[in-house]
């Protein structure tokens, strides 16, 4: 299936590819240009803690849809091409894409540590090394999931199980029912054609 990208019409994907392929980083927003060299850090760290290939993107400015911002990483990895990992941030904005770390880890890095302490996207180079850090170390909690589907199985075990007895018990009750002698019919006499007395 082909992918379907929304890139901001107003990025330069060339320049910002070219910018990539030699540093891993490139940023738009003139207010974190000084910022490049300590990115590039990140960049390199990253490699360290297993992540290849990250690559960097700062915006100037938000795009709406958000979804912009992830299209952008999409069509930047493929265009590039390889395993990689690339964060797309702007002002208010945040957004990963990677063929390496799974789904679960990429929302976790994004989320940052957490409710009120999100990431500081006003410090792309401490945004950068906290998705780095949260999504490594973020696994998907196969163990509670795991205990989940056997609680499940045992309620469903538990209400089959009741539901049969009921229905058991239903079954034997009619029968008995039927086979008491209130529920016979009342005959006629011994002698055929003769009523009893």
């Amino acid at each position: 299936m082909p992918i379907f990208t929304a890139v901001p019409p107003d990025v330069d994907l060339t320049t910002i590819e070219q910018q990539l392929r030699k540093t891993g980083v490139s940023v738009l927003n003139p207010a974190y240009a000084s910022s490049v060299p300590q990115l590039e850090q990140v960049v390199h760290e990253a490699e360290a803690k297993g992540v290849q290939n990250f690559k960097v993107i700062v915006l100037a400015h938000d795009y709406f849809p958000d979804t912009s911002l992830r299209d952008l990483g999409a069509k930047v990895s493929k265009d590039i091409g390889g395993t990689m990992t690339v964060l797309v941030m702007s002002p208010g904005m945040v957004a990963g894409q990677s063929n390496q770390l799974t789904r679960f880890q990429i929302e976790k890095g994004q989320d940052g540590h957490g409710i009120g302490a999100r990431l500081q996207l006003t410090n792309p180079p401490a945004a950068a090394a906290t998705f780095i850090d949260v999504a490594t170390a973020a696994t998907t909690p196969w163990t509670a999931i795991t205990y989940g589907f056997i609680l499940v199985s045992v309620i469903g075990a538990a209400v089959g199980r009741v539901v049969t007895r009921r229905r058991s018990r239903a079954v034997d009750a009619a029968r008995k029912a039927a086979a008491s002698p209130s529920a016979s019919v009342v005959g006629v006499g011994p002698e055929s054609g003769r009523p009893a007395r």
